[in-house]
């Protein structure tokens, strides 16, 4: 026969699992309250887009379409509609149809100078995604109005046969020693190299120095890709390419590597934003939101570009944005983008 004294341990032992047990069921009830607000907070969006069936998407992105099916494996009730072209197609036709009382773009992705005119003539609205907090400043629109996707560095990228590491420029100042001279490549558009130093250094230092590199005999081609091209083929033994370009090239085989602390590494952005007149406004904010969300620029990632979420591994070490001196451009930009590209040609001497 049990004791008194066991009885009431095991009485207590009994009546500290009782309020173990309380607290358990307590601690349950709310979190289960915290997931079903979440889900309720979610659910005008999901809710709404099962009724609308549709969201309609112009976009300058070339993975769009592989974007977009996979928005739609996630959620099968939705149809998305994408309409991909240059910017200013883009541009011109949200600005046609606006003229003519049609709003039949829901969501858009372009240039950042495009869309900086988008948000001045109305075109977007603000829309907060809760995807936003992993975005940097600078990465983001301080009033929500767009969110980065993806980004371009430019950075110079050499010819490993022709120019070893140790030769390679590290500096701005570098490029304008005599040995560079003839053997630079820009592309004829390349505005964002003025506005980047700009921005960094000054208007008086920028141009100054833009008249300098000028003298250097530097070659222009159209398009970062064949720049990169080139420089691995042996045509050229230095130009202004895009990072990640070089860094699949890299992977490949191809002789080609980049100078990652030459600063700044100016930096274009690949704004999204929200249509100011949504036919399909929950399907709309609910593909924002997949496209900013880890899933979404892990896909973007796996296209072989950078994705704007600074909590997404890079694919490359050489990739890691906290070791690079990124100089991302304002969007801002884009309200002189003529004077600003005469401006860059004229510094060469190129038709304007």
């Amino acid at each position: 026969m049990q004791s008194r004294r066991e009885i009431s341990l095991a009485l207590a032992r009994v009546n500290q699992w009782g309020r173990f047990t309380l607290f358990t069921a307590a601690l349950a009830v709310v979190v289960l309250s915290f997931f079903c607000k979440k889900s309720s907070a979610q659910s005008p969006w999901i809710e709404g887009a099962k009724r609308e069936g549709k969201v309609v998407w112009y976009t300058v992105l070339s993975e769009s379409v592989e974007l977009a099916r996979q928005f739609e494996r996630k959620y099968p009730f939705i149809k998305v509609d994408v309409l991909r072209a240059s910017n200013p197609r883009i541009l011109n036709r949200i600005t046609t149809e606006v003229q003519s009382g049609k709003y039949n773009y829901d969501v858009v992705r372009t240039r950042d100078y495009v869309m900086h005119h988008l948000v001045q003539s109305g075109l977007v609205q603000p829309y907060e995604s809760a995807e936003r907090n992993a975005y940097e400043p600078g990465w983001r629109d301080e009033k929500g109005f767009w969110t980065s996707t993806d980004d371009n560095y430019y950075v110079f990228g050499y010819n490993t046969r022709l120019v070893s590491r140790a030769e390679a420029p590290k500096t701005w100042e570098d490029l304008l020693d005599p040995r560079w001279k003839g053997k630079i490549g820009l592309d004829g558009q390349d505005f964002e190299l003025y506005l980047g130093l700009r921005k960094k250094w000054s208007e008086e230092k920028a141009q100054a120095f833009l008249k300098r590199l000028a003298k250097q005999d530097v070659q222009f081609y159209a398009g970062h890709t064949l720049l990169a091209q080139l420089v691995a083929a042996g045509e050229l033994p230095l130009a202004w390419v895009f990072a990640h370009r070089a860094e699949s090239m890299k992977s490949k085989g191809a002789p080609i590597e980049w100078v990652s602390n030459m600063d700044p590494i100016i930096v274009t952005l690949g704004p999204i934003g929200l249509g100011a007149r949504p036919q399909h406004p929950n399907a709309a904010k609910l593909l924002i939101d997949y496209v900013l969300s880890r899933e979404g620029q892990q896909l973007i990632q796996s296209f072989d570009r950078i994705p704007s979420r600074s909590d997404i591994k890079p694919r490359t070490a050489k990739l890691n944005r906290k070791q690079l001196p990124l100089l991302p451009l304002d969007p801002e930009v884009g309200g002189e983008i003529k004077t600003h590209m005469n401006r860059f040609r004229s510094f060469f001497g190129l038709q304007q």
